[in-house]
């Protein structure tokens, strides 16, 4: 399904730029932040992430595919309640709607003017993947049995996290986290793919430690529970 093929490169991939010397490499070349430094900046990341008990945020899903001419674009929104709630959803050019609860899962895609819900069969998968992500939203990337980690300061301070893991670098050759000027969120994931693919997904509007309802993260047989856009 093209939501769960989003999800794979979201967090195996929330990142990335061409496999063959994308812009950021060189960058990471220049203005890479020493190790000493790298430890320092770490610990204040996750610090000033520590503050996002809930995050609302639109995101636009741009995709960069060898075999096609024109960029692909999609756009929706991801919802956060720490610990360990998440909603990653798409509203335009289709419907899909992913939503972890703990250690529940629920998938739907809308068609032919119904949601549907879908089989969750890889779930361990996906429990793994949005586990990744929801580490990230609360700043804390170092994961050594994962990820090689590191910085580079050009415009934006930027985390790189390279995959270790045989199964991540089937598919990815790394995540840059695009961070905002005060260090305490996330502006863009880039996903570098190892096949020349390119997807970034880039957050906007963004709404922080405002009340949400667990009811957003309780999907039922009729489809995600609704969303008011702000």
């Amino acid at each position: 399904m093209r939501f769960r093929t989003f999800c794979i490169m979201f967090v195996l991939g929330c990142a990335a730029l061409l496999i063959f010397i994308p812009v950021s490499v060189i960058a990471t070349e220049i203005n890479s932040i020493p190790a000493d430094r790298l430890n320092l900046l770490l610990e204040n990341i996750e610090n000033n992430f520590s503050k996002i008990k809930t995050l609302k945020t639109m995101l636009i899903q741009e995709k960069s595919i060898p075999v096609f001419s024109e960029k692909i674009f999609s756009k929706g929104f991801c919802i956060f309640k720490s610990p360990d709630k998440l909603r990653l959803e798409f509203t335009q050019p289709f419907k899909s709607s992913l939503i972890v609860n703990g250690n529940h899962i629920s998938q739907y895609e809308f068609f032919d003017g119904t949601w549907q819900k879908l089989s969750t069969g890889n779930k361990e998968i996906l429990l793994m993947i949005m586990g990744n992500i929801t580490s990230w939203l609360k700043g804390k990337f170092k994961d050594p049995k994962l990820y090689k980690i590191s910085a580079f300061e050009n415009e934006k301070m930027t985390i790189v996290l390279t995959p270790k893991a045989d199964e991540f670098k089937k598919f990815i050759t790394s995540f840059e986290l695009g961070l905002n000027n005060k260090l305490d969120g996330l502006e863009y994931i880039i996903i570098n793919e190892t096949k020349n693919a390119v997807t970034k997904i880039q957050f906007y509007n963004d709404q922080v430690n405002t009340k949400i309802s667990d009811t957003i993260f309780q999907g039922t047989k009729n489809g995600p529970t609704k969303v008011s856009q702000w």
